[in-house]
């Protein structure tokens, strides 16, 4: 049997292409291991946000060449999509596909190795494919906020909403195969359903609480303009299910740099955004996304930033520094910030976030959360690490198998990126 090895890179719609992927193979007689040293095939899904993404795809390529020369490589996700020509002139994939071409990249392979491809396809439970505890489901496709720094719309195509039934089907296999947790994601989340009728996100989650039996449902992520109290108000009634963990980019606090970036949103809004699900919502966690030295940024749109984020309180902060993407507006301001000051303000940044996520955690200590448990840290430990439905990161000891179990902890002391806890 053919073996396969799939690796992903980027986010959790990455993770969801990445899981259908595993299906197709699964279903057309492959076998499909993550875990293989020495695969016949190397899928990589890869990411193209930023520059370093592309550098870690080809890194990924030419240590599985270097390791086996007769593997078959295939480069597919955003990075394929974004430079495929450049890619199939490097030679770094003997095979690449875009996000578009990714319905003929199993008959191209089995063509490439003279391969049979079944007449009927297997039928198979996903969940039975991947020793995960959580898996993510893409609800739509695509984004027509065209923001001046991203490449993602153009990689991803126009939105494009996926049917409600067929989320819920997904969810339910999911759900038998044995995940736990469910995360919705997508390009645009909160854009779901303005191409279909009389649907939108909070129409789509309250029917998959009353159509599926899920234990919990997780948001990837939403726009602070996308924030409502009707979507809140949903939260609040199935917070036994619901994870009320919000990822809300902000990229910038100034306004004026929020314009420059075409945001649908200003910092007034942002904030009205966080004390809302604050006021809503009993012990909420949010994290963000911010970006460091968008051209024009100046001194005062930085300490904007900064201002913005002392006062959100945020669980987790990712800093960026903005790096030029061939392909989007911003790529041809002018203003660009010079690299030794952008140096310094992401020094700053980062002992901001190193603060704030200190302060965060060391406030819910002695407070109880319910957490998923993960697969032992190593065969020879009895330590478990698992996630909060706030997305704290937790670890705990114990002599009974927690895998894929979902328990009541005491959070009891802090560490460097994680949160020691008891299981009650």
């Amino acid at each position: 049997m053919i073996s396969v090895k799939i690796d992903t890179h980027g986010c959790k719609l990455n993770q969801a292409d990445s899981i259908q992927l595993y299906k197709k193979f699964i279903q057309n007689g492959f076998n499909v291991n993550s875990n293989l040293e020495n695969p016949d095939i190397y899928v990589l899904n890869s990411c193209t946000v930023t520059h370093v993404a592309d550098k870690k795809a080809r890194k990924s390529l030419r240590k599985m060449k270097n390791n086996n020369p007769s593997i078959l490589t295939v480069l597919t996700g955003c990075y394929a999509e974004r430079d495929k020509e450049n890619i199939i002139k490097s030679k770094i994939a003997d095979l690449v596909y875009g996000n578009f071409q990714k319905e003929n990249l199993i008959n191209d392979i089995s063509n490439q190795l003279g391969y049979q491809l079944p007449p009927i396809s297997s039928p198979i439970k996903t969940g039975n494919l991947l020793e995960r505890t959580r898996a993510s489901v893409k609800i739509q496709e695509g984004c027509n906020q065209i923001c001046a720094y991203c490449i993602v719309p153009k990689v991803r195509g126009r939105e494009k909403s996926i049917n409600k039934k067929l989320i819920v089907n997904e969810i339910n296999d999911l759900r038998e195969s044995g995940y736990k947790e469910i995360i919705l994601t997508g390009t645009q989340l909160g854009s779901y359903g303005f191409d279909l009728v009389n649907e939108n996100l909070e129409t789509l989650i309250k029917y998959i609480m009353t159509e599926t039996s899920i234990e919990r449902l997780r948001i990837s992520s939403i726009q602070a303009h996308e924030i409502s109290e009707e979507l809140l108000d949903i939260y609040s009634k199935y917070s036994q299910r619901i994870c009320n963990h919000f990822h809300l980019a902000l990229q910038s606090g100034s306004n004026n740099i929020l314009k420059l970036m075409r945001r649908k949103y200003d910092n007034s809004r942002y904030l009205e955004a966080v004390n809302l699900i604050k006021s809503k919502l009993a012990n909420p966690s949010i994290s963000t996304d911010v970006i460091v030295g968008f051209p024009g940024e100046t001194e005062k749109d930085f300490n904007d930033t900064l201002k913005i984020i002392k006062s959100s309180k945020f669980s987790k902060i990712h800093f960026f520094p903005y790096s030029d993407r061939p392909g989007t507006s911003s790529y041809y301001f002018k203003n660009k910030i010079k690299p030794d000051i952008k140096k310094e303000r992401m020094k700053i940044a980062l002992e901001l976030a190193k603060t704030e996520e200190s302060t965060y955690r060391r406030n819910v200590l002695n407070q109880t959360r319910n957490v998923l448990w993960e697969k032992p840290l190593n065969q020879s430990t009895s330590i478990f690490e698992g996630y909060s439905e706030d997305y704290l990161r937790i670890q705990t000891e114990s002599e009974y198998n927690l895998y894929n179990k979902i328990t009541p902890v005491t959070l009891e002391e802090f560490k460097k990126d994680y949160i020691i806890g008891k299981v009650l």
